[in-house]
């Protein structure tokens, strides 16, 4: 019976190790996942941050002129000055491609860039397309009070 048992006792040396190997690397690219998925996140919120700056510093420049000779009533953009204005927000911005659509009633940003990875190139994956959007429309006047 022992002859018999032990035919199917086999030589498994080493077959730790491949296993240790295996799933190390797939701790290592979930780590990594993790890891660049937070940094992908701050990227991300950051290009939101600069589309929202953006849009809201071009709604605030209104046609004074359209302004005044409506005593208050008609609120619309002076569009050279607003389209100037979300442009000269977005300079600082590196690496940033943008698109300003600015009408009498609103700014409109759209805003792209490569969020750059740390862990996740060692896969081959160098950078990660990121998106933000922003619309602003301009106001004035003041709300409330005695």
């Amino acid at each position: 019976m022992r002859a018999f048992l032990s035919g199917f006792h086999r030589d498994e040396d080493g077959q730790v190790l491949v296993l240790v190997a295996v799933f190390l690397m797939g701790l290592l690219a979930v780590a990594g996942l993790v890891a660049d998925g937070g940094l992908v996140l701050a990227q991300r919120r950051d290009l939101q941050n600069a589309a929202d700056s953006a849009a809201a510093a071009a709604a605030m420049r209104l046609d004074e002129a359209a302004y005044r000779a409506s005593s208050g009533s008609v609120v619309v953009l002076d569009q050279n000055a607003a389209y100037t204005t979300a442009i000269e927000h977005l300079l600082g911005e590196d690496g940033v491609q943008y698109a300003v659509d600015v009408t009498g009633t609103s700014v409109e940003i759209e805003l792209a860039r490569s969020a750059q990875t740390a862990f996740l190139r060692v896969l081959g994956i160098d950078g990660v397309a990121i998106n933000a959007h922003a619309v602003a429309e301009p106001r004035s006047g003041i709300a409330g009070g005695p």
